[in-house]
This record gives C-alpha cells, structure tokens and sequence, in this order.
C-alpha cells in the first residue's frame, strides 16, 4: 500500500492509498482510524480528495462517539 496523497485539516490526518486497484480514504485522530475503498477505475485522485475534505466533520463526530464509548467502557469496568 502506497500512500499518493494527503488532505490537509487542522485535527485529523487524512490521507488516500492505492493498493490492489483500490483507493483507500484513510481518516486518523489519536488512537482511532477509519477508512473507505473506493475502486480506482470508478473515482479519480481528484474525488477521493474532495470527498475526503467533505467527509472529514461527519467523521470527526464519530471519533468523538467512539472516544466517549471507549471511556464508558473503561470506566464500567
């Protein structure tokens, strides 16, 4: 997997990897990670980079979701 391209935000390292004939949208902040494939013959560099900046809010909440479980399950147990 080879990284092509990275999205600039001020929280959240966003980058696009090619592998396998896929993009693959990868959303990080901390200890969390999320990513989406997208097949390379359908998407260009171009949509996955917009899609990503248009995507990166939606993400962040869950990030903060996931933060908040991670800790209510430490805290239960």
């Amino acid at each position: 997997m080879r990284e092509i391209a990275h999205i600039p935000h001020p929280l959240m390292r966003i980058t696009v990897h090619s592998y396998n004939g896929q993009y693959r949208l990868r959303f990080e902040l901390d200890r969390y990670e999320q990513s989406f494939k997208y097949p390379e013959s359908e998407h260009t560099l171009e949509e996955l980079e917009a899609l990503g900046s248009a995507m990166a809010e939606g993400v962040l909440l869950r990030f903060v979701e996931m933060r908040t479980q991670y800790f209510e399950h430490l805290s239960s147990t």
